[in-house]
């Protein structure tokens, strides 16, 4: 698991997928490493090397430094997990599943609140539940039931998860 900077939006998605992975297989082994960048494609090139080398079998990452990364696992073979957007198109080989974000579900809201002379003083929040993140998965792989079970249950609440906050 390759981040940026451990704050923000950067660290829910890396402590979210490290908790979905443990839930998962509790035996399971997620190595995160912060490069300290949003955008050094090469500090994200050989984070993702140092992970292979260590025995990765699948990477994800976030922001903009993820193309160098996922540059090096197409190289190798291993397995991606994208976010934000698809990412598919840059590896279809080996990019599983995308979360995309779906901005149009609040800037809709935004732009009706600006055109009625409202500026700022709300908060929003995609989410799998109001269609803001939708999960995008690759047709060349064949992705198993439980994948969109699991999207269900995250929704619905059934599924929750502690990510540590």
């Amino acid at each position: 698991m390759i981040g940026p900077i451990e704050t923000g939006d950067a660290k829910l998605y890396v402590d979210g997928f490290v908790a979905g992975a443990k839930a998962a297989n509790l035996d399971i082994t997620v190595n995160v490493n912060y490069i300290g960048s949003f955008s050094d494609v090469a500090l994200a090139s050989e984070a993702a090397n140092t992970h292979i080398s260590a025995g990765a079998d699948a990477l994800t990452g976030s922001a903009q430094m993820v193309v160098g990364a996922i540059g090096v696992a197409k190289e190798d073979g291993v397995l991606w997990f994208g976010t934000q957007a698809s990412q598919t198109s840059l590896a279809p080989s080996i990019v599983v599943a995308n979360q995309v974000y779906h901005w149009e579900v609040v800037l809709n809201d935004m732009i009706a609140l600006i055109q009625k002379g409202t500026y700022g003083g709300k908060a929003y929040t995609l989410t799998l539940a109001n269609g803001g993140l939708v999960m995008e998965y690759n047709p060349e792989f064949e992705i198993p039931a439980v994948a969109d079970e699991t999207v269900q249950g995250i929704i619905d609440g059934s599924i929750t998860i502690d990510v540590g906050k």
